[in-house]
């Protein structure tokens, strides 16, 4: 099943990145293949990655969207086009759709609900040109009634996949996530000389030993390493009988994988359910059930029915948060990992029960970040590995990694660095206004402003621009713990224009919108 490509040409960097930020596009079958500031690039770009669809603004210099348009009748380039407009540009709406335009959106109403939308019927509209051999596209809509399935989430009547179509049933339903452990080392050395990616390896050897036991199942990727599994019996066994069949099922699966492909996998397994109007709720305990290896790794198959617990309120983990925050605000970092240890002994004393998973490791990664930007250095890289370890230990050995990398005293700062965190602190100070200037931070430091630029790339590695951004987001993380503010008035405090851009911003950075993170520290 191939994702439908997807081509973005608009002169505004925001509005890219909105887009692009705004839907998990590979979950509902799309990817994005290219984007372009300006007409000709976009059409030299489309001519180069052939995408099935093109978002296209319709305002750009050098050419603008009407130009593209006809160039693409021109050339016979087969695609579907989406114009992006302004309220005001209705006469170059109108225009497009007579040169080929196939819809269009507004930019001011740009959002994931109404993109998918959009999408969905320019799907449909490629589905009834596609031959019958190809079949990708009946592939995609199995997809995504599957995915909708699971997540509860619902979509216009004349657009369902009629479930008659669908390999499960009602009664005794089942569902199993799972994924394969060291996979990035799995990945590494898969491929040579196989016929299909380590994921669709995955998918087929799971089909074929269910298959012996059951026609009922549907087997899907829903992210990378994280498969779905859904089974269900017609046959006259209680639940409890299809639910040990099915964990028997899972220890065969285990076995073959370490067979076939010398790896490890591991399982989070629901209990069974009579109707499709449950699976998101057993999707949910198998999905939780999963994320509890990251503390129990010994054990392959993980079937947790309780709620996640409200791990990072108990008043012991509170009062040691309390102290490394503490420690933190006065840099002493020997103070900081030795209860950060302790923190983890703690983690490893009560593994047997309903961690918060989520929740702990939202943590870690948030205070190596705060310690790298409060020493002038760029987290995302170092925060991407600490959020790639599959299991606490693994966290405890790049923590103590970490540590070595960090001073643990304070030394004399050099003049680059002394400029660094003199910019830094005059950031902090500013952060609550939204137009804090590169040229105002340089006279502050009596500095040009194409130094301070490459003096920002060369030793942090990003720009002063996206420093500001990294400060804004760690500042509004601590509001977003006062319920009492609303989101907007986060965004406001922290020197945004809109709450748009805020959430644009918040999710480029933190990979989850304000809202689902405040919902997360609500767990």
């Amino acid at each position: 099943m191939r994702n439908i490509g997807i081509a973005i040409i608009d002169d505004e960097s925001l509005v890219r990145l909105g887009i692009k930020s705004s839907v998990a596009w590979e979950e509902y079958g799309y990817e994005i293949v290219g984007e372009a500031d300006n007409g000709q690039t976009g059409l030299e770009m489309i001519r180069e990655k052939h995408p099935d669809i093109v978002l296209l603004d319709v305002c750009m210099p050098v050419m603008n969207g009407i130009e593209v348009l006809k160039s693409l009748q021109k050339l016979k380039i087969q695609c579907k086009v989406i114009i992006l407009s302004c309220h005001d540009d209705f006469c170059f709406v109108k225009e497009a759709m007579k040169n080929g335009a196939f819809d269009y959106l507004r930019k001011n109403e740009i959002n994931s609900a109404n993109i998918l939308t959009v999408l969905e019927e320019v799907r449909h509209s490629l589905c009834k040109k596609q031959d019958e051999g190809q079949g990708g596209w009946d592939s995609y809509a199995r997809h995504v009634c599957l995915h909708r399935l699971i997540t509860g989430s619902s979509e216009p009547a004349e657009r369902q996949l009629p479930v008659s179509q669908l390999h499960i049933r009602e009664g005794n339903l089942c569902c199993i996530v799972f994924a394969v452990q060291n996979y990035q080392k799995v990945q590494a050395r898969y491929g040579e000389g196989r016929p299909f990616p380590l994921e669709q390896s995955v998918i087929n050897l799971t089909v074929e030993v269910l298959h012996q036991w059951t026609q009922e199942l549907e087997v899907f990727l829903l992210q990378e390493n994280r498969y779905v599994i859904l089974l269900s019996s017609q046959n006259s066994v209680s639940s409890t009988q299809w639910e040990e069949k099915v964990c028997s099922l899972v220890h065969e699966l285990h076995t073959v994988f370490q067979n076939y492909l010398n790896a490890d996998t591991c399982y989070g397994v629901s209990s069974a359910v009579s109707k499709f109007s449950a699976l998101p709720e057993a999707f949910e305990h198998a999905r939780y059930s999963l994320q509890l290896h990251y503390f129990q790794p010994d054990r392959f198959l993980i079937k947790e029915m309780r709620k996640p617990d409200r791990t990072m309120s108990r008043p012991e983990v509170k009062e040691c948060l309390g102290d490394i925050n503490i420690c933190v605000s006065q840099k002493q970092y020997t103070q900081i990992f030795s209860r950060f240890y302790a923190f983890i002994q703690w983690l490893q004393q009560h593994h047997r029960e309903n961690l918060d998973v989520m929740g702990v490791q939202n943590f870690f990664s948030n205070m190596v970040r705060f310690l790298l930007l409060q020493e002038g250095k760029a987290p995302e890289e170092t925060v991407e590995k600490l959020q790639a370890c599959e299991t606490v230990e693994e966290a405890q050995r790049f923590l103590e990694d970490f540590q070595k990398g960090l001073k643990t005293g304070e030394p004399a700062l050099d003049q680059k660095n002394y400029l660094i965190r003199e910019a830094a602190d005059y950031i902090r100070q500013n952060l609550s206004r939204g137009d804090i200037s590169l040229d105002e931070i340089a006279d502050h430091l009596m500095i040009s402003k194409s130094y301070l630029c490459r003096l920002f790339q060369k030793n942090l590695g990003i720009s002063v621009q996206q420093y500001i951004y990294h400060t804004r987001i760690e500042q509004a993380k601590e509001y977003l713990n006062d319920f009492r503010l609303k989101i907007y008035e986060v965004a406001e405090l922290t020197g945004f224009n809109s709450s748009t851009h805020f959430n644009i911003v918040f999710k480029k950075i933190m990979r989850c919108t304000p809202a689902e993170y405040r919902n997360g520290l609500k767990q």
